[in-house]
């Protein structure tokens, strides 16, 4: 525990509960990925003695809607119901990037966007 505090600071320990570097980023990037995927996300924690976090479940619009205490016994029972309506962050653009536009306007072309290794 004395590491991550010290890697992540005094100042911001109290902002990121998390004992590991995993136990800080993955529960965030859970919810990241549901909202921006549009999935239902299922993350349990380990059999560990000493888990990194407690089991979640997160909607797809990267609502958590079910956790459990870490590190303690217990069974998640969360429910997914497909026929709910959830807020979708990603709808507008979705079928533009599944038709491979990756981008939302005219591309420039300029020779300081090129180079990539340069300031």
């Amino acid at each position: 525990m004395a590491a991550i505090r010290s890697a992540v600071g005094e100042d911001l320990q109290r902002l990121n509960p998390g004992a590991t570097y995993p136990g800080v980023t993955m529960p965030a990037m859970m919810t990241a990925a549901a909202a921006a995927n549009h999935v239902w996300i299922s993350c349990p924690n380990s059999s560990a003695r000493e888990s990194c976090w407690g089991s979640f479940f997160v909607r797809a619009d990267g609502v958590v809607s079910g956790r459990l205490p870490r590190s303690r016994s217990g069974v998640l029972i969360s429910t997914v119901d497909t026929e709910v309506v959830l807020y979708d962050s990603t709808a507008v653009w979705r079928d533009r990037a599944m038709a491979g536009v990756l981008h939302s306007g005219t591309l420039v072309q300029d020779a300081r966007s090129a180079e990539r290794t340069r300031l």
